[in-house]
């Protein structure tokens, strides 16, 4: 560098400077020094208030008018309104009710409500209609302290009927939607067996059924009948989803996610 002309020196140093001024001017940006992208996000946020509160304002007129018409909209419904209306709610849904008995009214004034006990059993496409029924009662009607279970062959419900007077009804969106392909909804309480063999191709409901094991120096392969055709399987292998940890003269034992299920002689996979 000795012997570069001073002309060359001034060059490489203008160079370096202006490297180190937009080192540093990136650096500034990025680490937001200057509090510039700290005022544009707190600007945006009190923008987003601002058109809240002009929605709200809109409002205020209808609001205004609900309220004023409040006392003529309120119904003087009764705990023997509310058992009809969930009995007969219960009839179309196809659930069999269990109990169905008036409880300790709470809440004070706008919130107050009656309160109704209900024990019923059903299915989950019969508890997903009487929920989804709840929109059709002249009034709001909330499940509270809802609990299901299952029960034998279907489900045990339990609930806390909340029902408040001069509340319009609300369906219950969640369980109107329908999944991506467009069908109904699956049934959380259904066996995860179940689940695997029509992910396999099972038709009208289908079961698996042990039809025979080959034994042979101690090594087993069982004949399972499916709705494609007679599979034979040993231990190891994959059966309409499920993994088939052992095989024996006697039965197949098939796992799935943690649960296992057991194929015997004249019995099939439920």
């Amino acid at each position: 560098m000795h012997t570069w002309s001073g002309r060359r020196r001034a060059a490489v140093a203008a160079a370096l400077g202006l490297l180190a001024a937009g080192l540093m001017g990136g650096a500034c940006v990025l680490m937001d020094l200057g509090g510039g992208q700290e005022a544009q996000s707190a600007l945006a946020d009190a923008e987003a208030r601002l058109a809240g509160a002009r929605q709200t304002l809109a409002r205020l007129p209808a609001l205004q008018r609900d309220a004023q018409d409040w006392p003529q909209r309120m119904r003087n419904g009764s705990a023997a309104d509310d058992i009809r209306s969930v009995s007969q709610l219960a009839a179309q849904a196809g659930l069999v009710l269990i109990a169905l008995e008036p409880a300790a009214s709470g809440g004070a004034r706008a919130q107050a409500y009656r309160a109704t006990k209900l024990v019923a059993l059903g299915n989950f496409g019969q508890l997903r209609a009487f929920l989804e029924g709840l929109a059709a009662l002249p009034e709001l009607a909330v499940p509270a302290e809802l609990t299901v279970r299952r029960s034998g062959g279907g489900l045990a419900v339990s609930a806390m009927l909340q029902v408040f007077d001069g509340l319009p009804a609300v369906a219950a969106v969640s369980f109107a939607r329908s999944d991506e392909e467009g069908g109904a909804l699956a049934d959380p309480f259904a066996s995860r067996f179940a689940g695997a063999q029509g992910a396999a191709g099972t038709q009208g409901g289908t079961a698996m059924r042990l039809a025979g094991v080959l034994m042979e120096r101690g090594r087993a392969v069982a004949l399972v009948e499916t709705a494609e055709g007679t599979m034979a399987v040993q231990t190891g292998a994959t059966l309409a989803g499920a993994h088939v940890s052992s095989v024996d003269a006697a039965r197949v034992v098939l796992s799935l996610d943690g649960a296992t299920h057991t194929l015997k002689w004249a019995e099939d996979a439920k």
